[in-house]
């Protein structure tokens, strides 16, 4: 006589039970890893574009241009606040650029961002618990191009081919302190998830794109920081 061997009803049902309270404390942690992989992911093509267009439009102006943040040597600030110094460079730029919407002011009410899309410097600043009157009158005084109002109403934007955004510091000049969204209006819409500060610099006889000035180290819950960002990338 044969005894046939298997699992009881219980059994199974105890077995399925453990199972799903594991996927149930881990699945949260997979997605949430998962979307940080898309959004980092996202961020290095989205710098990988922005860093090719930007030396090439170097090459396309003689090799040599005055358009950048800081020399990372002297310290000294590039002549990205004038329009006119920076007008053969912006246009390069955009050439360069593959471009679907330019918004060169009012950007929330002309299509590039929705209204209120991001918070500002300003108000990351007063969110923390901490903040130091030093710090807020900082961000008043040098950093106003990252406030809420200067994002939806002042600075220029570009809106990628790909959804992709990138915000420029000032306005109505090539974005060379900016913002970049990864993947532009689909959200969370947050410092340090989807959006990110980066400048273009001077390094000696070449030209870089990295972390620098205003709001480098601002991040929303849950978030890095650019710098932490950027380093990741190269790491």
């Amino acid at each position: 006589m044969t005894i046939d061997k298997g699992f009881t009803l219980a059994e199974v049902l105890i077995t399925l039970g453990i199972i799903g309270v594991v996927a149930a404390m881990t699945m949260p942690a997979l997605i949430s890893n998962h979307k940080k992989m898309v959004l980092k992911n996202q961020y290095k093509k989205l710098y990988s574009t922005l860093y090719q267009a930007y030396n090439k439009s170097v090459y396309d102006v003689g090799g040599v241009t005055d358009c950048y943040h800081t020399d990372l040597v002297t310290g000294v600030q590039g002549e990205w606040g004038n329009t006119n110094s920076c007008k053969d460079f912006r246009k390069a730029v955009e050439n360069n650029l593959k471009i679907g919407k330019i918004c060169t002011t009012k950007a929330a009410d002309n299509g590039c961002l929705q209204q209120d899309q991001y918070k500002g410097l300003d108000t990351l600043i007063t969110d923390k618990p901490d903040y130091t009157e030093d710090e807020l009158e900082n961000n008043n005084k040098n950093c106003a191009g990252l406030n809420k109002n200067s994002i939806n109403n002042n600075n220029l934007v570009y809106v990628l081919n790909d959804g992709s955004i990138v915000i420029s510091y000032l306005k109505d000049t090539v974005p060379i302190s900016m913002l970049i969204d990864v993947n532009g209006q689909k959200g969370p819409n947050k410092w340090g998830h989807d959006l990110f500060k980066l400048s273009f610099s001077k390094d000696g006889n070449n030209y870089k794109l990295l972390p620098s000035g205003c709001g480098i180290n601002s991040y929303e819950k849950g978030g890095v920081s650019s710098l932490e960002m950027w380093k990741s990338m190269h790491n």
